[in-house]
């Protein structure tokens, strides 16, 4: 019974419910959308380092203390060649090859440098089992001017077989002759990947800077033979200082990194889904808000006929499940586009370079969370109002109209609640220090939001009356029953206008923040660039060339040419790193005063910043157990403490060690940057210095100074990109509540046509109703998240190299405020043509 009870009623109110599920599929198909992106990433990935891994049972390498941190480059130490014929003779091994590697990428006709990073150069090897390039055309390099390239990479320079082709290495540029074309493996990620072969003894003189040596040695075992007893017989063999790894365990460390790189993007996304969701849940709401409302007679007529309030309870229920059931598919389904579309979004964002993105795959946790996440927040939302149906009285059937409107007193007083404790909490955050000042005020700031939300139907009125003005004023009769119409009912006013306040409060939020992080940090680069130029490689990972440095200090009017190396080595259990290099040459570069102890830190004499020095309790003289990367265990002492004032020079180091001394550890240490001083030499003279280095930038204070902002301004779109679908799910609140108030209000539509309103004063009366309520949700989402911003830009300036200054993005903030007025607009075409399409005798005989 009660099952025919709930399909009936879906039936009779599809249409009102079909905006419902419409916001039901949003919010899931981003969910579903997230975790099908993430799975199949994490697919491709997977298969792409097996890929890699391919025929490789065994490695062979030098041992490390620790592995190098998230998107820092490792310089390995290399393994003595005499290590190679060990392993060859170890019983269970096949075949084992010393591997050979560096930076190589090649130069296009045009002098830039194309492929994806990273740019590797190889020795040809043609072994299948050890080696990943297949030839598909030409022949393999062989003579010390022949390379060969992969496909997708010589396709993007336009080069063919045959070609000269300029080739960028660490030492400078060279050009060869193009004898073959080779593809990298067979998984997605072979287009991703940039590559450079040469003959063997060319990439050994071309790629190591250390003859007789190899990066690494790889071992493919003889049929049968488990990875680890290949690995335990090959490191019997071995020298000290050289450690072997399975196969396994040299892939799994591969994917460690890109592993937590998809973990941290999951999360992110998975943030703006929960947000869609969260928005839709107040549509969903309103929604079954005014179902009930509208259906007085009808639930009445239920209780009067002998059913409970449990029975008229599960109707409602019943029904808000049928709508999450049938989002949940539509949203499992269209959460395959979502993740297409969130792979060329990605693409969009990292400049055009595309991911690994093979065949959508649909895991198990995205089909349960879809159903579960649907119709759990659908029940969820439609739970009030169904036990609100359950307690009309039987006696309503009699009475004509919707339900009398319940007092604000209760909101009044639970808001007014919200909104002290939160500004309690903020109070509390901005006198505490540290992360617990970041905590309160986060903490008082949700409460401030909720405070709002919940308050927002008891200011609505007078709001709204000074909104409505300027349309009761020019925009004549239907301006003014336009904002009366808005005035009519404050929760439903409020209700609908929460899912748009909710997500331009967090698009102010956002704006405010990242605005405030910007011209913090241009206040900081203005304070503390401490040099006329950098000298950087174009990515990350590319190397920048010892002689770079001596290229550019030897130009005419260059003061200083100061190559910047990161140091990383362990001090009581944690790894830290340092700028190495001329400890007094740094301090004066980087204008950092001593405080305490001597400049002249040798052997393993650290310079240390205040900040670390006070966080741990150190002074000068302390001494500090550690090791080096190659293991080597030394007791490391703080010869001295400078002001390091991160706020003001953040580009300076926390830490600084001689290079001299910490070479002998680590004498492949990359340059990180070459920061140049000038006192009358041009821009051009250090370009021409650097041409045999295409792999090299040269950048100005100002350019540097972009960068930064241009790293900001992607992280802002990228947010406010995603941040766009709670305000689109909003729009469809908005649509879904004037569709259900023109059918609610389908007899005074007529009367007022009967009485000589024409169509295009009805359509324009609901649109100004639109805009009205738009524009009550676009100033409390605004003026709510200014505030937020506000809150936490002042916890946040907290501390050296807090955001110090706040600064509120007024032209963006207007043009969110005018977008939710076009929003109004749009929302209301459908049900503006639909009411004014009414026949209008029908109408009037609407009960």
């Amino acid at each position: 019974m009660m099952f025919k009870l709930v399909l009936r009623g879906l039936l009779a109110h599809r249409a009102r419910l079909l905006l419902s599920t419409v916001a039901v599929v949003a919010g899931v198909a981003f969910v579903a959308g997230t975790l099908i992106f993430s799975a199949t990433l994490d697919r491709s990935f997977d298969r792409a380092f097996d890929d890699l891994g391919r025929g490789t049972d065994v490695v062979v390498r030098t041992d490390r203390a620790f592995e190098p941190g998230l998107g820092e480059r490792a310089s390995e130490r290399p393994v003595p060649e005499t290590v190679l014929a060990a392993v060859q003779g170890v019983d269970g091994v096949a075949k084992a090859h010393g591997v050979v590697t560096g930076f190589a990428a090649v130069v296009d006709r045009h002098g830039k440098i194309v492929g994806a990073e990273p740019q590797t150069g190889v020795a040809w090897d043609g072994d299948p089992d050890l080696s990943l390039p297949r030839l598909t055309s030409g022949t393999p390099p062989a003579a010390p001017d022949e390379i060969a390239v992969d496909v997708t990479t010589a396709a993007d320079a336009g080069y063919r077989v045959g070609d000269q082709v300029k080739v960028a290495l660490a030492a400078g540029t060279r050009a060869f002759r193009l004898t073959g074309l080779f593809e990298v493996g067979d998984s997605a990620l072979s287009d991703q990947l940039s590559m450079t072969a040469f003959a063997p003894e060319t990439a050994r003189r071309l790629l190591s800077d250390h003859p007789g040596t190899y990066a690494r040695i790889v071992v493919h075992g003889d049929d049968g033979v488990p990875q680890e007893r290949l690995r335990d017989a090959v490191a019997a063999a071995l020298p000290p200082g050289v450690e072997a790894i399975t196969g396994r365990e040299a892939v799994d460390e591969q994917a460690a990194s890109f592993t937590e790189i998809l973990k941290a993007l999951r999360t992110f996304l998975l943030v703006f889904a929960v947000i869609a969701v969260f928005v839709g849940s107040f549509i969903i709401f309103n929604t079954f808000a005014m179902l009930v409302s509208g259906r007085v007679r009808e639930l009445a007529l239920l209780r009067a006929v002998g059913a409970s309030r449990g029975q008229v309870t599960r109707s409602v229920l019943g029904e808000a499940a049928g709508v999450g059931l049938a989002g949940s598919t539509l949203g499992l389904a269209a959460g395959a586009g979502v993740a297409a579309g969130l792979a060329r979004l990605m693409t969009v964002v990292t400049g055009g370079e595309e991911l690994p993105f093979g065949t959508l795959v649909i895991p198990p946790s995205a089909v349960l969370a879809s159903y579960g996440v649907g119709t759990l927040v659908t029940l969820g939302a439609a739970f009030v109002p169904a036990r609100r149906a359950s307690r009309i009285p039987p006696v309503a059937a009699l009475r004509e109209g919707k339900a009398a409107p319940r007092p604000l007193r209760g909101r009044a007083v639970c808001g007014g609640v919200a909104l002290a404790a939160g500004g309690g909490l903020v109070a509390a955050g901005l006198a505490a220090d540290g992360s617990a000042a970041l905590t309160l005020a986060g903490a008082g700031a949700m409460a401030l939001f909720a405070g709002v939300v919940v308050v927002s139907p008891v200011v609505s009125r007078p709001v709204i009356r000074v909104l409505a003005w300027p349309f009761a004023r020019f925009g004549g009769s239907s301006g003014r029953m336009g904002g009366r119409n808005a005035l009519r009912d404050p929760r439903q006013t409020a209700a609908t206008a929460s899912a748009l306040t909710i997500g331009l409060a967090l698009i102010a939020t956002v704006s405010v923040i990242v605005q405030s992080m910007a011209s913090s940090v241009d206040r900081q680069l203005d304070a503390g660039l401490t040099a006329d130029y950098q000298v950087t490689g174009r990515s990350q990972i590319t190397p920048v060339a010892a002689e770079a440095a001596g290229a550019v200090a030897g130009v005419g009017g260059v003061r200083s040419a100061i190559p910047i190396r990161t140091a990383r080595f362990e001090l009581n259990g944690s790894v830290r790193t340092a700028a190495a290099g001329s400890p007094g040459e740094l301090l004066g570069h980087f204008r950092l005063p001593l405080q305490e102890g001597t400049p002249s830190a040798r052997g393993d004499a650290l310079l240390v910043g205040r900040s670390v020095a006070t966080s741990q309790g150190w002074t000068a003289g302390t001494t500090i157990q550690g090791r080096y990367q190659d293991g080597t265990r030394r007791t490391f002492r703080v010869a001295g403490i400078y002001a390091d004032r991160p706020s003001v020079t953040p580009s300076a180091p926390s830490m600084i060690i001689d290079w001299a001394a910490y070479r002998t550890r680590d004498p492949d240490a990359p340059i990180d940057r070459i920061e140049i001083n000038v006192t009358g030499a041009g821009r051009g003279a250090l370009e021409a210095a650097l041409a045999p280095w295409p792999n090299l930038e040269l950048k100005d204070r100002a350019q540097v100074k972009d960068d930064a902002a241009g790293d900001i301004d992607l992280f802002l779109n990228l947010v406010l990109g995603l941040l766009v679908l709670s305000v689109l799910v909003a729009a469809l609140g908005i649509v879904n509540t004037l569709a259900l108030a023109v059918t609610e209000r389908t007899r005074e539509i007529g009367l007022l046509r009967a009485v000589g309103m024409q169509r295009r004063q009805l359509r324009r009366m609901i649109r100004y109703e639109a805009v009205v309520v738009s524009l009550f949700g676009a100033a409390a989402g605004v003026g709510t998240g200014v505030v937020l911003g506000i809150v936490l830009q002042h916890a946040m300036a907290e501390g050296d190299g807090g955001m110090e200054v706040l600064a509120i993005p007024y032209g963006r903030l207007a043009v969110c405020v005018a977008a939710a007025a076009l929003i109004g607009v749009v929302a209301a075409v459908w049900p503006a043509r639909r009411a004014a399409r009414m026949n209008v005798l029908q109408a009037i005989a609407t009960e």
